[in-house]
C-alpha cells in the first residue's frame, strides 16, 4: 500500500493519471453536457417564447424524426442542426416531451413515415465527379393526443424553430378547442355536390364522396369522433343559395334545352363559424376534373385549425384608396402570410368605430384625405394605448404615357400628416433613389441600376430592435423619406429609426420615371444623404386635436365628450415610406424573402408577440461584405484564404524574437563575461 501512495505521488503516475483522468471526464461528458451558442442571434438556443410552450405540456407530446443517413453535406447540417434544437426542446421540456430518430434503412420505418404521410424528396447528389438524383427521407412527425402533424420536407434550417412551435401551439389549442366540445356539439362536414356533376362525366365526381370519407373517417379518429359527414346534393335553385351563403363554386349546363346550375364544395361548421375548404371544377387537358381531392386528410385538418384559430383581429382602414389586401396583385400574400395568428378587419372609418378589444390597426397606402371625424378616431385609439401601422407613399403612381407605356408619378397629397406632424414626423414627398441599390446584368444593356430599389444593409438597420436585429439586408423599394427630428425631442416617446438608406441617396420630387435606361446619378456630392425610411416610435402620446368634435342637439341637451389630450396608455407608431412593400412585388407566398420576414416581425412587435420575431429570423443573421471596389474585394478575399497563417507565423516569430531578447538580457545581467556566447 505503502508503495502504490509513492507511485501516486512520484512523476511516474502522471500520464497514466491524466489519461484515467480524460476516459472518466469523456464518460461523464457523454451523460451530461454543455453547450455554448456563442452566434449573435443565439441560432442554436431556444427561445423564451419555445421553452414556455413545452414546459407546460399538460398530455404527451411525441417528436418522430424521419432523416435518411448519409446525405449530401449541405443536408448533413440541416439533419445535425434538427437534431441539436431538439435536444434543446428535450431539455426545456417536461416529462410530457419526448423524441425519437427513426432508422430509415428498415423497411416498417419507410411503411410508417408512408403511413403519416412523409413522403421522400428528390435532391442532387455529387457522387465520383457526377452530379446524380437521390430519394432521401426529411421530415418529423409531431403527435399530440390523437393529433399528428408533419414537417415535410425540411431541407432548410430557416425557420425551424418557428415553424415547430406554432405548429405545437396551434396542436394544443386545437386538442383543447376539441376536448371542450359537448358529446351533441359537433364539427359539421359537408360536400356540396349535384348529382349532375356524375352524369356530366367530369372525373372524380364518381370517386369523390368515398375519398373524402376516408380522409374524414382518419381526421375524426385523431380528434376523438368530434366530427359529423353528409352529402348533400342541391338542386338548381339550392346551388344560387349556397354559392351566396358559403361561397361555393357553381357549374352551369343545359339539360334539354333548359339552363340549370350544379353546386361543389366542401364546407366546415361549428355554430355560425363556417370553413370552404378547396375543391371545385377545373378544366384539364383531358377534359374536367373535380380539383382539390388530394392529400384531403391534410386538407381537412387545416380547415379545423382555421375553423377554431384564435386570430388575433387588426383592423384595416379602407375607403382612402388604400391597398386591397383581397386582391392577388395587391397585398393578398401579406394578408396570407399573418393568417395564421391575425385576422384582418376592414374598417371604414366614416362610418364605423374602431371596435373596443381591438389593439392595432393598418393604414395601408392611403391616397385620399381623411375627415377630421376620421383623423380623430385614429388620433385617439392610438392615445388610449392602440397601435397603429402606417404605410404611406411619398410619390404615388397618377397614369401610365399613353405612347409608352411607362408610369407617371405625382406627390401624395393625402393629409394623414395632420397626425404626424404632430406626434413628432415629417413626411416627405419624394422617393428615395439609392446608388447601393438592386442591380441587374443585361445581356444587352450591361449593367442595370434599379436605384428606387434600396438595398438596406445590416448597418443601415436597427440593432437592438427586434424588428430588425437578426434580418441581414432588406428592399425598401419606392420609399418616401421620414424625419422624425421633433419626435426625438419628446421625453415620453422612445423612437427608433428602423431602417435608413444608404449615404449615398438622394431624393426626387418630381420627373421621376422608374426606367434603369432613363436615369443616372447625380454628379453633385452634395446631393447624397442618408435618409431614414422607416419608424417606430412608442410612448405616450400628445393628441393632434385641441379640443373633441363638438357633440351637441337642442338646448338644455347634455353635451358628452371622451376626448383625451395625453396618452392614458402607452401605444406605438410604426411608419413606413413606401405602402409598394406590401404587395406581392416583393412578397412571395410563402414569406421566405426578407421583405416579408420584415413585415411580419412589424406585426408580431406592434402586437406584442416580440419573441416570435426573434424566433422567425435567428437563421436569417448575415454579416455582409460592403466593399466597393475590385481592389477591395481582392485585398478581403487575400485576407481571409491566407490572413490566418501570415498571422500565426508573425505571432511566432514575434514571440521568438521576444524569448532571444530576454534570454540575451538575462545573461547580460547574471554572465556578462561568457564568450561562449557572441554579441554585437
Amino acid at each position: 500500500m505503502k508503495k502504490i501512495l509513492q507511485w501516486l505521488k512520484g512523476p511516474k503516475s502522471d500520464f497514466i493519471l491524466f489519461v484515467i483522468f480524460l476516459v472518466l471526464l469523456n464518460i461523464v461528458g457523454h451523460k451530461a453536457f454543455i453547450r455554448f451558442d456563442l452566434t449573435a442571434p443565439k441560432s442554436y438556443s431556444l427561445s423564451k417564447a419555445s421553452k414556455t410552450v413545452v414546459k407546460n405540456l399538460d398530455s404527451p407530446l411525441s417528436i418522430r424524426v424521419f432523416f435518411s443517413d448519409n446525405l449530401p453535406a449541405t443536408y448533413t447540417n440541416v439533419s445535425q442542426y434538427v437534431k441539436d434544437i431538439l435536444v434543446e426542446y428535450k431539455g426545456a421540456a417536461n416529462k410530457n416531451f419526448s423524441v425519437s430518430y427513426m432508422d430509415m434503412s428498415k423497411p416498417e420505418n419507410e411503411e410508417l413515415a408512408a403511413n403519416l404521410g412523409i413522403q421522400q424528396v428528390q435532391i442532387q447528389e455529387l457522387k465520383n465527379n457526377e452530379v446524380g438524383l437521390k430519394q432521401v427521407y426529411m421530415g418529423l412527425a409531431v403527435a399530440y393526443g390523437d393529433n399528428i402533424e408533419i414537417m415535410n420536407p425540411i431541407q432548410s434550417s430557416d425557420g425551424f424553430e418557428f415553424n415547430l412551435t406554432t405548429k405545437i401551439s396551434n396542436m394544443i389549442s386545437m386538442a383543447d378547442t376539441l376536448a371542450s366540445l359537448g358529446k351533441d356539439d359537433k364539427v359539421s362536414l359537408t360536400l356540396y355536390m349535384s348529382d349532375a356533376l356524375k352524369w356530366l362525366g367530369i372525373s372524380g365526381a364518381e370517386e369523390a364522396d368515398g375519398i373524402i370519407r376516408n380522409a374524414f373517417n382518419s381526421v375524426n379518429k385523431q380528434n376523438a369522433d368530434c366530427m359529423e359527414y353528409k352529402v348533400v346534393s342541391p338542386d338548381t335553385n339550392e346551388a344560387a343559395e349556397l354559392a351566396q351563403k358559403y361561397g361555393l363554386q357553381t357549374i352551369s349546363y343545359s339539360e334539354s334545352g333548359v339552363q340549370k346550375k350544379a353546386a361543389l364544395g366542401l364546407v366546415l361548421e361549428h355554430g355560425e363559424k363556417t370553413y370552404a375548404l378547396p375543391l371545385e371544377v377545373q378544366r384539364s387537358l383531358f377534359g374536367y376534373i373535380v380539383s382539390g381531392l388530394d392529400d384531403m386528410e391534410t386538407t381537412i385538418n387545416e380547415g379545423l385549425q382555421s375553423l377554431f384559430s384564435n386570430a388575433k383581429a387588426i383592423g384595416y382602414i379602407t375607403g382612402h384608396g388604400e391597398v386591397d389586401h383581397n386582391s392577388a396583385d395587391q397585398a393578398a400574400n401579406f394578408q396570407k402570410l399573418i393568417s395564421g395568428m391575425y385576422e384582418l378587419k376592414d374598417i371604414d372609418l366614416n362610418s364605423d368605430n374602431i371596435p373596443a378589444g381591438m389593439n392595432s390597426i393598418i393604414i395601408n397606402g392611403p391616397k385620399m384625405d381623411f375627415t377630421e371625424e376620421e383623423l380623430y378616431k385614429i388620433d385617439q385609439f392610438l392615445l388610449r394605448g392602440g397601435n397603429v401601422m402606417l404605410f404611406v407613399d411619398g410619390i404615388v403612381e397618377t397614369g401610365k404615357d399613353q405612347m409608352y407605356g411607362i408610369a407617371n408619378f405625382g406627390q401624395n397629397e393625402t393629409n394623414i400628416e395632420r397626425l404626424l406632424s404632430k406626434y413628432g414626423v415629417a413626411r416627405e414627398k419624394n422617393m428615395i433613389m439609392d446608388k447601393n441599390c438592386l442591380s441587374n446584368l443585361n445581356t444587352q444593356y450591361g449593367e442595370l441600376n434599379y436605384y428606387w430599389v434600396p438595398v438596406i444593409n445590416k448597418k443601415q438597420l436597427a440593432k437592438k430592435n427586434a424588428i430588425t436585429n437578426n434580418l441581414g439586408s432588406l428592399y425598401l423599394l419606392q420609399s418616401g423619406s421620414l424625419d422624425p427630428s421633433a419626435a426625438k425631442e419628446n421625453k415620453n416617446l422612445k423612437v427608433t429609426e428602423i431602417a435608413k438608406s444608404s449615404d449615398e441617396a438622394w431624393a426626387l420630387t418630381d420627373g421621376i420615371m422608374l426606367n434603369p435606361l432613363m436615369m443616372d446619378y447625380p454628379d453633385d456630392a452634395s446631393s447624397y444623404a442618408q435618409y431614414d425610411l422607416a419608424l417606430l416610435l412608442e410612448g405616450k402620446f400628445d393628441s393632434a386635436f385641441d379640443d373633441a368634435p363638438a357633440n351637441t342637439s337642442d338646448e338644455g341637451e347634455l353635451v358628452t365628450s371622451s376626448y383625451i389630450k395625453t396618452s392614458v396608455m402607452p401605444g406605438k407608431l410604426f411608419v413606413a415610406g413606401s405602402s409598394v412593400i406590401t404587395t406581392s412585388q416583393v412578397i412571395d407566398e410563402n414569406g421566405q424573402s426578407p421583405v416579408a420576414m420584415f413585415l411580419m416581425n412589424v406585426v408580431d412587435y406592434m402586437n406584442g408577440n416580440d419573441e416570435l420575431c426573434t424566433m422567425r429570423t435567428k437563421s436569417l443573421s448575415v454579416n455582409n461584405l460592403t466593399v466597393k471596389t475590385p481592389a477591395a474585394v481582392s485585398f478581403w478575399k487575400i485576407l481571409n484564404q491566407y490572413g490566418l497563417a501570415v498571422l500565426v507565423a508573425l505571432a511566432g516569430l514575434l514571440v521568438w524574437r521576444l524569448r532571444m531578447a530576454r534570454r540575451r538580457a538575462i545573461n547580460k545581467k547574471y554572465n556578462p563575461d561568457d564568450t561562449r556566447t557572441i554579441t554585437k
